[in-house]
């Protein structure tokens, strides 16, 4: 009984490990993606795992931007709820930063998700259905493409390495929803 045991975790992950390697590989050929490899040579395997978080206390914060009874906004650190207000919006920021520089971070990626909404709206009303061409809504790629340069400008200023490997996973959640929209 003890052997068997010991044998039924085994044959668990064995049986997980084995349902993985019968994945679809997905290629990617210049700017195209799909299942079969390129036919001159080029192309490259993408992982399309979902993305793996890292869990340790200074991965990431919540910052949460609040409105009072009366209508003022404000950044906190702690749920709305908690301050008699309610919650406008949530944004994910490096743990390992100062109060200052995750508000800054936040207020940075509230004013630009406004502007990519407003240009949204604005490219809806002017465009003509079905031009899109490759797969994805054209505003979306464009918030997509804009969240990943974001990301690459922050990367590329001084950071901890705790605030490098938050930036590198949202980096990568950006685009991992990228492929899926097929941009």
């Amino acid at each position: 009984m003890h052997l068997l045991m010991r044998l039924i975790p085994i044959a668990f992950i064995l049986l997980c490990v084995g349902g993985v390697a019968h994945a679809q590989q997905v290629y990617r050929c210049g700017n195209q993606y799909g299942s079969e490899p390129c036919g001159n040579g080029k192309g490259r395997v993408v992982d399309v795992s979902p993305p793996v978080r890292n869990l340790d206390a200074a991965g990431a914060a919540q910052v949460f931007l609040c409105v009072s009874n009366s209508g003022g906004r404000f950044w906190s650190s702690t749920h709305c709820r908690e301050r008699g207000a309610l919650v406008e919006r949530i944004e994910s920021v490096p743990a390992g930063l100062s109060w200052e520089q995750q508000v800054q971070i936040a207020d940075q990626q509230t004013r630009q998700g406004h502007a990519v909404q407003q240009q949204a709206m604005e490219q809806r009303g002017a465009s003509t259905p079905g031009v899109t061409g490759g797969g994805g809504d054209a505003s979306r790629c464009a918030y997509f493409n804009q969240q990943v340069e974001y990301y690459d400008r922050l990367a590329r200023q001084p950071q901890s390495g705790a605030s490098q490997s938050w930036i590198a996973e949202r980096r990568k959640e950006v685009r991992d929803q990228q492929f899926r929209a097929r941009c």
